[in-house]
């Protein structure tokens, strides 16, 4: 079902909306058992429409995250515990989040949500709805976090619409990611121009911002960056405060809202997505994560070497003495290394699990612990590419190690790292790499970084196989992917030949 058919169902979205358990607490009027179309132009279910799809988002968002994690080495392909996580696929899979505590699904809890968004905006702008202006900001900031996941992340979209009077579609044209992100950016300009003061943005299930217009400089910095323009991501990123943070709300009831965490253990141990992975390597004697084998970039040719550069996240450490967390080869230093401390950042324990004794995240360990949807130490970062390899981007990234009370880089009794960063704009580099791993883990963020970089950061482009004892699994395509077919299929302005076509040059997956 295509995005358009969606929106055509929006009667039947909005009833489904609110039987949602992570929803229901959003939603302050009561409505009957079915929802009729002529409701939508009701002006008391306004409220109902907007938190609708401000839940759909949160649900697919979540969903998200989980499957992101997957491109970014964060779970075990195989776990022997359950089902294993996607990773390293070519399209996500489709249907609704939340069908069941493996799920993964997000494509199509977004799809409608940007259908909806799109339409409830329309509709309002033309009417007299109360609390107009802020309903309006609310589906102009989602609009622009939908549209802007579909621009970072894959290789093409279309944007359809349903004439809600007469129920004729209107195809969309196939869009690059740079269009999406265009588009994306527009509707987060929307929201600047409405939000022209700090105002909190509520519902009765807690806090999503306590400031609307400078989470909508956050969104817009990372739309911006995944777009190309370093410097006006920096300009946004410089308006967001440290400590500033929006979210996704995760609530009772909902398989979604812990999927990430260890701490949902049933039926006999923690599911699969709350098991660790380390460094990626070739299959050896005394590894406890490998592949069959590694392949090289599909642009460059040059091999990966094993194991990969910025993989692996169990025991992470930073080296006191010069604030260093990556070897010069790529490699993140571990508590193995010589004068570390943990990086607590990260934060796992060996744990009892389904298939035994392992390491299990202890991230999103309770329902009170939200997903980030902005983040204030992304924006420094952002702001710290954008000043090179000087000690201006130095401060920036210990702005974020002060905060969590790490070592900073060149603030201990060894000066040398940092000199090292300041003679050399590719170390600099790699450093902005492990922090963005590590500063931003379980929010599915490095995959974005991970497609920006990918002559750096690895993906397997169907490549090997997991080697497991209980089982293997054949490598996916990676990197962008692509909408589901019957995206591709259905709108008479797309066919399946055109799927991974609007990728930049090496960022296609490999189509199964």
């Amino acid at each position: 079902m295509t995005n358009f058919q969606r929106q055509a169902r929006a009667a039947a979205l909005l009833c489904a909306v609110a039987a949602m358990g992570a929803c229901d607490k959003l939603l302050e009027v009561d409505l009957p058992s079915a929802v009729t179309a002529d409701a939508l132009n009701d002006p008391s279910t306004a409220a109902l429409q907007v938190n609708s799809v401000v839940g759909l988002v949160e649900c697919g968002y979540s969903a998200l995250v989980v499957w992101a994690s997957g491109l970014e080495d964060n779970f075990q392909r195989v776990a022997g515990s359950g089902p294993g996580f996607t990773q390293y696929g070519d399209t996500p899979s489709g249907g609704d989040c939340d069908t069941g505590v493996w799920d993964d699904s997000f494509v199509e809890n977004l799809l409608v949500a940007r259908g909806e968004g799109y339409r409830a905006y329309n509709q309002f702008l033309a009417s007299t709805v109360p609390n107009r202006e802020r309903l309006l900001s609310t589906l102009a900031m989602y609009n622009a976090v939908t549209l802007g996941v579909f621009g970072e992340y894959f290789c093409e979209f279309a944007i359809s619409s349903v004439d809600p009077n007469s129920g004729a579609v209107a195809f969309g044209q196939p869009m690059t990611p740079a269009d999406v992100l265009n588009v994306a950016e527009a509707w987060a300009d929307t929201v600047l121009l409405r939000e022209t003061a700090p105002a909190a943005l509520t519902t009765v299930s807690g806090t999503i911002t306590q400031n609307m217009q400078m989470t909508t400089h956050g969104i817009r910095a990372r739309i911006r960056y995944a777009n190309g323009d370093l410097a006006g991501a920096a300009a946004d990123a410089a308006l967001v405060t440290d400590g500033h943070m929006a979210w996704v709300l995760r609530e009772e009831g909902e398989d979604r809202r812990n999927m990430v965490s260890s701490t949902q253990g049933f039926g006999g141990g923690t599911p699969a997505g709350g098991f660790l992975q380390g460094a990626v390597a070739l299959e050896g004697p005394g590894r406890t994560y490998w592949i069959s084998a590694l392949g090289s970039h599909p642009v460059t040719g040059v091999p990966w070497p094993s194991p990969v550069p910025f993989t692996g996240y169990i025991d992470l450490a930073i080296e006191t003495a010069t604030g260093r967390a990556v070897s010069d080869a790529g490699h993140a230093l571990t508590l193995a290394d010589a004068g570390t401390v943990r990086d607590t950042r990260v934060e796992h324990v060996i744990g009892s699990t389904g298939g035994g004794q392992d390491y299990i995240i202890q991230k999103y360990k309770s329902l009170e612990d939200d997903i980030p949807l902005v983040n204030w130490r992304e924006m420094r970062l952002i702001q710290a590419e954008h000043a090179g390899n000087t000690q201006a981007g130095i401060d920036l990234v210990n702005q974020i190690r002060t905060a969590a009370a790490l070592p900073g880089i060149g603030t201990g009794a060894d000066p040398s790292y940092r000199t090292a960063l300041l003679a050399d704009a590719d170390l600099y580099d790699d450093m902005l790499i492990e922090e963005r791993r590590r500063s931003l883990w379980l929010e599915g963020r490095f995959w974005s970084t991970k497609i920006l970089k990918n002559e750096k950061l690895w993906f397997p482009r169907a490549v090997g196989e997991w080697v497991n004892p209980i089982a293997t699994n054949a490598l996916g395509g990676g990197v962008r992917v692509s909408m589901p077919n019957s995206e591709y299929s259905i709108n008479t302005n797309l066919s399946l030949a055109d799927r991974a076509t609007g990728c930049p040059a090496g960022q296609a997956p490999v189509i199964s």
